[in-house]
C-alpha cells in the first residue's frame, strides 16, 4: 500500500472518545539542537491522536510507526517529565531507530501547570489516566497498522515518567511486560513538600541565599572532606557512595568560611529533611550530599518565583496560585494534601504482585548524585516490596532473592536526574549515539534481555562521557550492580571498570 493510502487509512481510524488529529509520514527527524546529542529516526508515520475520557479531559498521544519491514514487532511507551504539557519528539527518536513503535503522552496537561488549578479530571489524567489510555490506544493502533500481534510491551521513563511507570505497575499491571523507572516521583506529595521544605529554608531570611561561587565551594569542600568514606575514586569529583557519610554542618562551620551562620542552619536544615512539626516523623528523605552544585540544586531553589511555578504546582492544583507557601504547614496543609491528591498522584502500593504473577519484570534506576529526587525515596519502596515476598517465616535473603526474580534496583554513583551528572551520564535511556547498544550499557536491551531471554542483569555499564559534556565522545564506563550491591574502587586507572569490586552495603 503506498504512504499516502496509510496515512488516509490511520486518518480514518475510529478512536472512543478521542480522533486522530493528524497523521504524516517523516523521512528524517533529528531533534533541535539541546543540551543533549540525539541520534536520528528515519521513515516512520507520526500520528497525533486527541483523547476526551472526561468533559474536561483533552489528552494528547504522540504515537511513531516505522514501516512495516523495519517493525520489531513490540511496543515501547515512554514517559514525561515535570508537570508535562507537551509531547516531545525527543523521546521517541531511540525507539523509532530501533524499530519500535513508540507513544508518548502530553498527560493532559498544559505548558502551564496553573491551568489545572481546580480541575480534578485533569489531574486524574496526570495521575494515571492518560498514560494507561496512550497504552491501550497505541496498541490498538499498532496492530491494526501492521495486522500482526505484539510480541512484547515496554515502558520506561524518568521523574515524571517514573511515576508513570509505577503507577501502570501498579493500577494497570496487564499494560507492560517490562518497566523501567528512573528517578521516580511515585511519592508524589510528599516529594513536592520536600520541595517546600528547602525553598522555605533557602528563602527564610535576607541572609540566607546563596551565590554560585558559595555552592561551588560547599560541593567540593564536601567532597574532599567525606570523598574517602563515601568511596571514591581518584578524580572523583562526587560523592561515589553518599549513604556512608553525615555531612557535619557545624564543623564546616567553624572551620571554613564558606557559609554563613544563617546559611549554617539553612543547610542543616536541607540535610535533615522534611519532618512533621506535631508527630516529628520524617516525611521524605533529604537532601543529598554532593549535589549542592547538580541541576535543579541549591541555585535552582534560590530563584524563589521560578522555583515556586515550576515545583509547587499539585498543591497549587487544590489550593490556588496565591497559596503562600512560606506558611506551608508540614502536618496540616500536607495531610490535607495527601488526602485530595495521594489517591490519584501517588503511586506508592509495594504490592505489585499482580505484575510479578504474569511474568512482568521491572528495574528501577537512582542517580546518587540526584538533588531534585533523592536515593533514599526509591530505595525504601524497594525494602517494602521486598518485604512483601514470601512468607513471614522467609529470612530477608529469601525476600531479596524472590524480589530480584522479577525486580532489579540499581543505585549509579555520580548519575544525576535521569541523564547527566558529574561521573556518569547515560545508561541507554536518552539514545546518546555515543552509548553501546547492547544489554550492559544500555538498560533496555537489558530490560529486552531478561524478558525475552530470562538473562536478568546483574551489572549494568554507565557511560561516562569526555569530560562530562553531553555532546563529548564516549570516555569509560563504570559499573553497577543490583541492589543491595554497590561498586567500590580498588587500585589502579579509575576508568577502567575491572578496578571495582561489588561490595554490599549495609542495609
Amino acid at each position: 500500500m503506498k504512504k499516502e493510502d496509510w496515512i488516509q487509512k490511520l486518518k480514518n481510524y475510529p478512536i472512543k472518545k478521542g480522533k486522530i488529529e493528524s497523521v504524516e509520514w517523516v523521512e528524517k527527524l533529528a531533534p533541535a539542537i539541546s543540551i543533549l546529542k540525539f541520534v536520528e529516526a528515519k521513515n516512520f508515520y507520526k500520528i497525533i491522536i486527541k483523547l476526551y475520557p472526561t468533559l474536561d479531559s483533552d489528552i494528547t498521544v504522540l504515537l511513531a510507526l516505522p514501516e512495516h519491514k523495519d517493525w520489531n514487532r513490540k511496543f515501547l511507551g515512554v514517559g514525561n517529565g515535570g508537570f508535562a504539557g507537551t509531547v516531545d519528539e525527543r523521546l521517541i527518536v531511540s525507539g523509532v531507530k530501533r524499530g519500535y513503535a513508540v507513544a508518548h503522552t502530553d498527560m493532559g496537561t498544559t505548558p502551564d501547570p496553573d491551568d489545572c488549578i481546580g480541575r480534578p479530571e485533569r489531574w486524574i489524567d496526570f495521575g494515571y489516566r492518560a498514560t494507561h489510555l496512550m497504552t491501550l490506544v497505541g496498541k490498538q493502533i499498532a496492530e491494526f497498522f501492521y495486522g500482526a500481534a505484539l510480541e512484547h510491551s515496554y515502558f520506561m521513563g524518568g521523574s515524571t515518567g517514573g511515576q508513570q511507570a509505577m503507577s501502570e505497575i501498579q493500577r494497570y499491571p496487564e499494560d507492560y511486560d517490562g518497566i523501567i523507572c528512573f528517578s521516580p516521583a511515585n511519592n508524589r506529595i510528599r516529594l513536592h513538600s520536600f520541595f517546600v521544605w528547602n525553598w522555605q529554608a533557602v528563602h527564610s531570611g535576607k541572609d540566607t541565599i546563596f551565590t554560585e561561587e558559595q555552592v561551588k565551594m560547599l560541593k567540593d569542600e564536601i567532597v574532599q572532606r567525606y570523598g574517602a568514606q563515601a568511596w571514591n575514586a581518584p578524580g572523583d569529583g562526587f560523592l561515589a557512595i553518599p549513604q556512608n557519610i553525615s555531612v557535619d554542618v557545624d564543623k564546616m562551620w567553624e572551620e571554613t568560611e564558606i557559609f554563613n551562620e544563617a546559611q549554617r542552619d539553612v543547610l542543616k536544615k536541607l540535610y535533615a529533611g522534611p519532618e512533621d512539626p506535631l508527630t516529628k516523623e520524617r516525611i521524605i528523605s533529604g537532601f543529598v550530599p554532593g549535589t549542592e552544585g547538580e541541576s535543579l540544586s541549591i541555585m535552582d531553589i534560590c530563584d524563589k518565583e521560578k522555583f515556586a511555578h515550576g515545583f509547587f504546582y499539585p498543591f497549587r492544583w487544590i489550593w490556588g496560585k496565591d497559596f503562600d507557601f512560606m506558611k506551608f504547614d508540614f502536618h496540616k496543609d500536607l495531610q490535607d494534601a495527601i488526602r485530595k491528591l495521594g489517591p490519584i498522584l501517588d503511586a506508592v502500593n509495594p504490592d505489585i504482585s499482580a505484575f510479578r504473577e504474569r511474568g512482568g519484570k521491572m528495574i528501577m534506576i537512582s542517580g546518587l548524585s540526584d538533588a531534585i529526587i533523592p536515593y533514599g525515596g526509591a530505595e525504601e519502596y524497594y525494602e517494602q516490596v521486598i518485604s512483601l515476598q514470601g512468607t513471614q517465616e522467609d529470612s530477608r535473603e529469601e525476600k531479596l532473592y524472590r524480589t530480584k526474580h522479577f525486580f532489579r534496583y540499581f543505585q549509579v554513583p555520580g548519575f544525576a536526574h535521569t541523564f547527566g551528572g558529574p561521573g556518569v551520564q547515560e545508561l541507554g535511556n536518552i539514545g546518546l549515539p555515543e552509548v553501546p547498544v547492547d544489554p550492559r550499557h544500555d538498560v533496555l536491551c537489558a530490560l529486552e534481555n531478561w524478558v525475552e531471554n530470562e538473562k536478568a542483569p546483574e551489572c549494568l555499564l554507565a557511560t561516562a562521557l569526555k569530560d562530562n559534556n553531553l555532546w563529548e565522545k564516549f570516555d569509560h564506563d563504570r559499573p553497577v550492580y543490583a541492589y543491595p550491591d554497590l561498586p567500590r574502587f580498588i587500585s589502579g586507572d579509575p576508568k577502567c571498570k575491572d578496578n571495582y569490586e561489588r561490595q554490599r552495603i549495609d542495609i
